[in-house]
């Protein structure tokens, strides 16, 4: 019910993207991705950037001898109907339909919008695909006698998204190897099935059921490429989160468990308690449930309730979701099952479920689901709806506590729907009746539904709550996690400082750069298989596509001229002088609203007023990624203003900034300049015994002179080095 029928004939990218914008799909666009469109499209977004995405191609299959047997406009009218079917679930997962040719479908997920969970998003729409339009085939298999299909091929990989053409015809798309590579995995998938890339597989792995496939010859490519069939979602789904085969005991969170496990035996002596565990992405939230629930087990019985629920992030504007998802947990309903199966599921208790409370579950049930078993009864809308679910969760919670302490945990409750907050906040009030223990955990994310649970909680029930926010690990706690996972012989100090200093103190981050320090072969296991070593150099490891996916989706949920100016700041460097931005902003009279903004959303804190009001990046990793968002030419030209924007705000202390100004023309591709300044550089550093820095100074000059005849710069270069050289024994 999201998308009309469209038109049957191939249409431009540009269309496809701009049609909502005119009016035509308007109405049927979720709102969030039809204003994010429409800003796209007024700032000048289409310019172009550099993203991770995930590219989900999908095409009739059989479309050609259907479209032989039939008159144009019988054909027309099947097309129709077909593409409603491909559309629908590009939209539930808020993909974007980035190009609709006569038979097939291009849809990215990660741009405009990026979403920290984008391939498991263009996953579920794929199987959502194959499997929904089965019906559809056999409705046309009886009226026309027809026979047709669909496959889908996904590949998530680094392009640049955005305008591209001509006056003549322009396009939003996405340029790059990785978008020729989904196309492939389309072209060879079979039909009915959804077939991904291994930069896919490797993202979603834990998630899916997937079969490997032989691998495909692709153009351009020397090798093969692997490739996988991907089955369904596991019943039992994996760990996103972590490196296998390596495990570490919970770092830095001793305080934190010591308090959670007092409220664990209080509860199992009988009385309840509200809890939120709040903390930023990656700060062990998860971790720590897990050792409360095998703590819970030790102390209560190996079957003591412990009921777990999450948050989905593509879930958020569905209403009571999270009690939705519950009801279809407890009574094993499946996607798959049909409407009587469904009623004949919900009509039996489930094992250990209060048979008292189950006519008043299965009403709730009913309205929500729409599937009604007595059909007398008319649907349940508004507040009559609001107080059958209500009334349904008290029951079952009142009795479900009262035969035993019982632990209800909502994890990523940040992705919560307001119904499904609101269903919360109203059953505090059981707490004081029951033991009943409300364990909710989110991230400190003020703008959320969720933030409301902890609001309610502290203010109407101070004396049943308990707050824990989880903070950034010390640098000793950090250390000790990176040792745990990863023991390389004979590491390089750099190796284990540069990593610590980029993740600074998030254990997920820090378990990310390991994994990708495998994956990419830089540390291998020895010949013992009992420890690492290190086999390449590592001084340059780009952010791992995850961490890039969830810094890019916080990113993109500021307006576009505010995400602009953070990608100029980030040009700047981690941290970055008013002045400057403002003298290379392309809207510096709305400038200091767009940093107030970014402070409030903690990407940026102010760093100092004197002598110069002074902004730095909250994390250097979000630095990183706003900057990799920029396209290579951009980049350029940033360099070149920030260059001659320090030039002019530092003029009369030019020799204090000559290092900023090296890096920056150098950057910018402007050599001259650069080669200027890095003398001046050098040489302040060898007056301040920075002999390090003065090395990396004149033998970053001399390499960008390169094969020229040495001249009175090369000299002063070469005189600067081995002055460097030999006060660092270099002799």
């Amino acid at each position: 019910d999201l998308v009309p029928q469209p038109p049957p004939v191939a249409y431009s990218a540009k269309e496809a993207v701009a049609e909502p914008m005119r009016g035509r799909l308007e109405q049927y666009i979720p709102k969030e991705l039809l204003a994010k469109l429409e800003g796209a499209r007024t700032h000048g977004v289409g310019s172009g950037e550099r993203r991770v995405v995930s590219m989900l191609f999908c095409d009739v299959t059989g479309s050609t001898s259907a479209a032989e047997k039939l008159d144009p406009e019988e054909w027309a009218e099947i097309t129709n109907g077909a593409f409603q079917h491909l559309i629908t679930p590009i939209y539930r997962y808020e993909g974007t339909l980035a190009r609709l040719m006569g038979d097939a479908i291009l849809a990215f997920f990660g741009a405009p919008i990026a979403h920290e969970d984008d391939p498991q998003r263009a996953v579920l729409a794929g199987l959502d695909i194959v499997q929904g339009i089965r019906s559809y085939q056999a409705e046309i298999k009886g009226k026309w006698n027809l026979d047709f299909g669909v496959r889908v091929g996904i590949n998530t990989g680094l392009v640049v998204v955005g305008e591209v053409g001509s006056d003549m015809r322009v396009e939003y798309t996405a340029m790059g190897d990785a978008i020729n590579l989904a196309a492939r995995m389309e072209q060879t998938a079979q039909t009915g099935t959804v077939q991904i890339s291994e930069d896919t597989y490797k993202l979603i792995a834990p998630l899916f059921e997937c079969e490997s496939l032989d691998k495909i010859e692709v153009k351009g490519k020397r090798e093969p490429v692997p490739a996988y069939r991907v089955m369904g979602a596991k019943d039992i789904p994996g760990r996103l989160r972590g490196i296998e085969g390596l495990r570490a005991p919970l770092v830095g969170r001793d305080s934190e468990m010591d308090l959670l496990r007092q409220v664990l035996e209080r509860l199992n002596d009988g009385r309840g308690s509200i809890v939120c565990l709040i903390g930023d992405a990656g700060m062990g939230k998860s971790c720590i449930l897990e050792e409360l629930q095998a703590h819970w087990a030790r102390i209560a019985g190996g079957d003591a309730p412990w009921i777990e629920s999450r948050g989905v992030s593509y879930d958020t504007t569905r209403p009571y979701g999270m009690f939705i998802q519950r009801m279809l947990q407890m009574f094993g309903i499946e996607d798959s099952d049909s409407l009587e199966m469904v009623r004949e599921k919900f009509a039996i208790a489930p094992e250990g479920f209060q048979p008292e409370v189950l006519p008043t579950v299965v009403r709730a049930a009913e309205a929500l689901l729409a599937f009604r078993t007595d059909s007398d009864n008319p649907q349940l809308e508004g507040e009559a709806l609001q107080h059958e679910v209500y009334n349904a969760c008290h029951s079952m919670w009142r009795a479900a506590a009262s035969f035993r302490p019982t632990a209800l945990v909502l994890d990523d409750l940040h992705w919560a729907d307001p119904a499904s907050v609101d269903l919360m906040i109203d059953i505090f009030s059981l707490v004081d009746e029951v033991p009943l223990l409300l364990l909710f955990s989110f991230r400190p994310e003020r703008q959320s539904p969720a933030w409301r649970i902890k609001q309610t909680a502290e203010t109407d029930y101070p004396h049943l709550y308990t707050e824990i926010s989880l903070r950034a690990l010390s640098v000793e706690d950090s250390e000790i996690l990176f040792r745990n996972l990863l023991d390389v012989a004979d590491s390089p100090t750099q190796l284990r400082q540069m990593i610590l200093a980029k993740t600074e103190g998030n254990p997920f981050f820090i378990e990310e750069f390991i994994r990708t320090l495998i994956d990419t072969g830089a540390v291998i296991r020895d010949e013992s298989g009992m420890h690492w070593r290190v086999d390449t150099k590592v001084e340059d490891i780009p952010i791992p596509e995850n961490l890039q996916a969830l810094l890019t989706a916080r990113i993109d949920r500021l307006e576009d001229d505010t995400r602009r100016t953070l990608q100029l700041s980030s040009v700047i460097g981690r941290s970055f002088h008013h002045g400057v931005l403002k003298l290379i902003s392309d809207s510096s009279i709305a400038l200091d609203k767009q940093l107030s903004t970014l402070q409030r959303v903690e990407l940026i804190r102010e760093a100092s007023r004197v002598p110069e009001l002074e902004y730095i990046f909250q994390h250097d990793l979000t630095r990183e990624a706003a900057y990799n968002s920029i396209l290579l030419r951009e980049r350029r030209e940033f360099h070149r203003r920030v260059g001659e924007a320090v030039e002019e705000m530092f003029n009369d202390r030019l020799e204090e900034q000559s290092h900023l100004m090296a890096h920056h023309f150098y950057e910018a591709g402007d050599t001259q300049r650069a080669l200027k300044y890095s003398i001046i550089a050098g040489e302040r550093a060898l007056s301040t015994y920075a002999h390090e820095e003065a090395l990396a100074h004149f033998q970053q000059g001399l390499a960008a002179k390169g094969a020229q005849l040495l001249d009175s710069e090369g000299a002063a270069m070469c005189f600067g080095l081995g002055r460097a050289q030999s006060s660092t024994g270099q002799h």
